[in-house]
């Protein structure tokens, strides 16, 4: 009996959470159930060399170079220790607010977000450099989790974007346009975590007890600055650049990488031990998400092949809905996913689905975009399978999984703000694409 495609779509997600709830890695669990699958629905042999040939053909594209250098550009930064000198500036300006540990963290993770797109390396960093410090002050762990969760996932919207980047080219717009329009709905996101820990450690001063900071002076302040000073050259060159129509987000990302290096050097930071870990952490995540990429591939394909795409295509345009009640049912389909497949997968399932009926609505396909990105940052925090929870949760070990899972949920409720307001406020997302050259 042949099954209906909804019934099939579900059968796929269910086994898909029980290979992911296995422990076995999200790329070789996808990829196992692909071939599985189109082995049995797409004729045995055939469909596993289609496969082959699909998973040469979306991982060798000219538009994911730039994936790889942001990458590396994050890891040398966090390798080098460069990254740490980016907390301890913004750490020295903040002053005498209440949850300063937390407010330096989302500090530190947008000065790191403007330098690199690495999100699982700001974790990384902004974990083991502040939690401990955190600790020491006795911050529950709530909060201090929650704190480097959101500095650190402040990456994936804040260009450079390694994920932007990705997005651009499945959802085929501009990669420059949509890296730029992730700036200010990335600083927005900014502020709001800057006021829910400021004003939440002024109401409940035992999550994050108060301290007296040493003094510093204003040219102690300004030095600080100063020795930073040649970082923010990378955001010139990659956005900048980007910005002014002088480069392609590919050549900006390989000048980025020769800037960093440069800099490094220039530091005496730059070792053969550094090196060495960067281009292997580089590689080893690279792998991974390129793996995932072809497994999603696969996706696509049993998709097609049981008609479960444009059924549901079909299915959707016969709600007869608003666009923004089209577009809130599209997000809140993204948000269930993101608590139990990762970001690329996410991407790799919704855009093609998506993005068809995005412009039969008349909507504009970057505004969506910028809103799809931040879901995936979403989806790097949700439980129970985010990344970024994992992430926390290797750097910190002593921590349990519940402290972590519970940490996040009010980073989750101020990221569906920011949804909100750039449904309701759409020229927060615009403005900059429509100045660019």
């Amino acid at each position: 009996m042949e099954l209906d495609w909804s019934l099939l779509l579900l059968l796929f997600f269910v086994l898909l959470a029980v290979v992911l709830a296995s422990g076995m890695p999200v790329a070789f669990g996808f990829l196992t159930l692909n071939i599985l699958g189109l082995y049995f629905f797409m004729g045995g042999e055939v469909a596993l060399s289609l496969l082959a040939t699909s998973a040469f053909s979306s991982v060798g594209q000219f538009a994911l170079i730039p994936i790889p250098l942001f990458i590396l550009m994050g890891e040398l930064l966090m390798r080098t220790g460069l990254a740490n000198m980016t907390v301890d500036a913004a750490d020295h300006w903040i002053g005498r607010l209440p949850g300063r540990l937390a407010v330096s963290a989302v500090g530190g993770g947008t000065l790191f977000g403007a330098l690199s797109g690495a999100s699982m390396a700001s974790v990384a960093m902004l974990g083991s450099t502040l939690v401990p410090e955190m600790t020491k002050r006795e911050y529950r762990s709530e909060f201090s989790v929650g704190s480097i969760l959101a500095g650190g996932g402040l990456a994936v919207l804040i260009p450079p974007s390694a994920l932007g980047v990705l997005l651009g080219a499945l959802a085929k717009v501009s990669i420059a346009k949509l890296l730029l329009a992730g700036l200010l709905p990335g600083l927005v996101l900014a502020a709001l975590y800057f006021a829910y820990f400021t004003l939440r450690a002024k109401l409940q001063p035992h999550l994050a007890p108060p301290y007296v900071a040493p003094p510093l002076t204003l040219a102690e302040k300004l030095w600080s600055l100063l020795r930073v000073a040649p970082l923010f050259s990378l955001i010139i060159v990659v956005t900048g650049f980007i910005f002014m129509g002088i480069a392609t987000p590919s050549e900006a990302a390989a000048m980025g990488v020769v800037a960093t290096i440069a800099i490094a050097v220039c530091y005496r930071r730059l070792t053969w031990e550094a090196m060495k870990a960067a281009l292997m952490s580089t590689a080893t995540t690279t792998s991974m998400m390129l793996l995932v990429i072809v497994g999603s591939a696969g996706f696509s394909q049993i998709l097609a092949a049981t008609g479960s795409t444009s059924s549901l295509v079909d299915a959707v345009a016969e709600l007869d809905l608003s666009p923004v009640a089209m577009v809130i049912i599209m997000q809140l389909m993204v948000l269930i996913l993101g608590c139990f497949i990762d970001t690329i997968s996410i991407m790799m399932v919704s855009i093609p689905v998506f993005m068809p009926l995005v412009l039969a609505l008349g909507l504009d396909p970057i505004w969506f975009s910028i809103l799809i990105l931040v879901q995936l940052e979403l989806a790097g925090i949700t439980p129970p399978f985010g990344v970024l929870l994992f992430v926390m949760k290797g750097v910190q070990p002593r921590l349990g999984m519940g402290e972590i899972y519970r940490a996040a949920v009010p980073i989750v409720g101020i990221q569906l703000i920011l949804i909100a307001l750039l449904m309701i406020f759409p020229g927060i997302v615009t403005i900059l694409p429509a100045a660019m050259r």
